[in-house]
């Protein structure tokens, strides 16, 4: 009993009624996704009467993400996802929101290295050129590159 006590990471207040319901409130309006854009056309198509037009529409919404707003099992699975989000920032220090950005595959990192190299190759010295660096200083000559 003790040792599951200690397994189970402590939550901060902020963490379980602010952070966690958060989360829970996104992946229920992803899974009634159906009814949210029911409700959001019946809005779009009513204008101001929309308090009047929209009550089916608003039932449905509401009973559908109270359902899992209720549901313990989801609440646990929320909270999973949201302490492997905090265990991935303290390893990383990078936020969820920029950890999302594409990285280069394997194959797309050997491939610019690839023609990295070969342009170093191709690289030529073509001439001398005088570069002026200030007024009264030496002129220093630098070669000219380009890549073929």
């Amino acid at each position: 009993m003790e040792s599951a006590k200690r397994e189970e990471p402590v939550l901060r207040h902020v963490e379980k009624d602010v952070l966690i319901p958060k989360l829970m409130r996104e992946k229920a309006k992803e899974r009634c996704s159906e009814k949210v854009h029911a409700f959001n056309e019946c809005c779009k198509d009513s204008g101001f009467l929309m308090v009047l037009k929209c009550r089916e529409q608003n039932t449905a919404l509401k009973e559908c993400l109270t359902v899992y707003y209720k549901d313990p099992a989801f609440y646990e699975e929320c909270k999973q996802e949201y302490l492997k989000e905090k265990q991935e920032f303290v390893r990383t220090g990078v936020p969820t929101k920029n950890r999302q950005q594409k990285l280069p595959t394997i194959q797309e990192n050997y491939t610019f290295r690839l023609r990295l190299c070969a342009s170093i190759e191709r690289l030529e010295v073509t001439s001398v050129q005088e570069v002026p660096r200030s007024r009264g200083q030496k002129i220093y000559k630098t070669p000219a590159f380009y890549i073929l």
